[in-house]
């Protein structure tokens, strides 16, 4: 009862979601009070958190992808996805044909026809996202928007996007062997910083011990 009238604070309809899971599996929207029970069970069978949100309407999702390490990025440009249905659904992202390419073959705009100060802030919290959760490599990072306000908000974050993202990376020119190349160099640059930490502490600890005893044997009966 206490769920459920947090839930009756944020209104219907609802989104009901597995927590751990990605590509729109076990996600639904909820319009009454009567659903929540069977999608939160379904919900339930895929993880064991489950996360309830409120619905944003008109909804948009944004996608961006960050290449680069904490210290240092940069971001693609910024696309819309297009579903069929009110919630773009795993159908939607890998089914749309069958050409086996995944989100890569999906119906989508590149660049998204959103406004240039949406696209740039979008960008920009996107690098601070990257840098914030110390990532490095490429990722692929996924925005809700209110399509009527434009107030958006980061929904999630996938660091092992399907094609690389390379399909947004092309609309700014580059190539997949350079976007192959660059994510070969951070990987040796990434390497070569590790290679500089220090790996091992030598001590004498342990022949000490040997010699003075271990903690707590001054306890022991004699």
């Amino acid at each position: 009862d206490s769920i459920r009238k947090e839930i009756e604070k944020l209104g219907y309809p609802v989104i009901v979601k597995p927590v751990h899971l990605g590509s729109s599996i076990g996600v639904e929207i909820v319009k009454t009070e009567g659903d929540l029970i069977r999608s939160v069970e379904t919900a339930f069978r895929y993880d064991n958190h489950i996360l309830v949100e409120e619905v944003i309407s008109p909804l948009m999702e944004i996608n961006c992808s960050v290449m680069g390490s904490s210290l240092q990025s940069k971001t693609s440009v910024c696309e819309r996805p297009l579903g069929k249905e009110e919630l773009l659904s795993f159908r939607d992202k890998y089914m749309s044909d069958e050409s086996g390419k995944g989100m890569a073959s999906a119906d989508r705009i590149i660049p998204a026809d959103i406004s240039e100060e949406l696209s740039s802030s979008i960008q920009e919290l996107s690098k601070k996202i990257f840098r914030i959760l110390l990532c490095s490599g490429l990722a692929r990072l996924d925005f809700l928007v209110n399509a009527k306000t434009e107030e958006f908000y980061f929904n999630e974050i996938n660091t092992i996007p399907g094609s690389f993202s390379f399909y947004l990376w092309k609309e700014t020119g580059l190539s997949f062997s350079g976007l192959l190349t660059g994510l070969i160099d951070l990987a040796i640059e990434e390497h070569r910083n590790k290679k500089r930490r220090i790996q091992s502490y030598e001590t004498n600890l342990l022949s000490q011990k040997a010699v003075t005893g271990l903690k707590g044997t001054k306890y022991m009966k004699k």
